[in-house]
């Protein structure tokens, strides 16, 4: 299990066609690739996050765009799938009290790798709680 402090950008767009395509089209064409999406709704709109290989230039091209991007860092994990790992993860940060914001990640099959994408309170402590329950595995 591998861990690593990340950029995440973050943009509030309308909840309508085109908002998607058109950030995503603004940031291809600026050679910029989105190693890891989420993007979800609530009653204010949508929220198109997402970690790319040079944050500070989409920021940019996102701004040149009429888009805002909020920065933060968000906690990334790089591990083998398997039944229980999420479980884990999650209950070892649960007992250490820390909060999780949001999750996200994705799996082409059992068993492959997978990259989780995590937004907590307290980064320093959950790296550590994570390196405790590698040691212990």
């Amino acid at each position: 299990m591998k861990h690593e402090i990340e950029t995440q950008l973050s943009v509030t767009i309308e909840n309508e066609p085109g908002q998607i395509a058109r950030i995503s089209e603004l940031l291809s064409e600026s050679n910029i690739h989105i190693n890891a999406i989420s993007i979800a709704e609530n009653m204010d709109g949508g929220h198109f996050r997402f970690i790319a290989n040079s944050p500070s230039e989409a920021s940019v091209v996102l701004a040149e765009n009429g888009f805002q991007a909020k920065s933060e860092s968000v906690l990334t994990i790089r591990l083998n799938d398997s039944r229980g790992r999420l479980a884990g993860i999650t209950i070892a940060l649960a007992r250490a009290h820390i909060n999780i914001d949001y999750v996200y990640a994705s799996v082409d099959q059992t068993g492959s790798s997978t990259r989780l994408v995590l937004k907590v309170e307290n980064i320093p402590l959950a790296i550590r709680i994570l390196e405790e329950i590698e040691v212990a595995a």
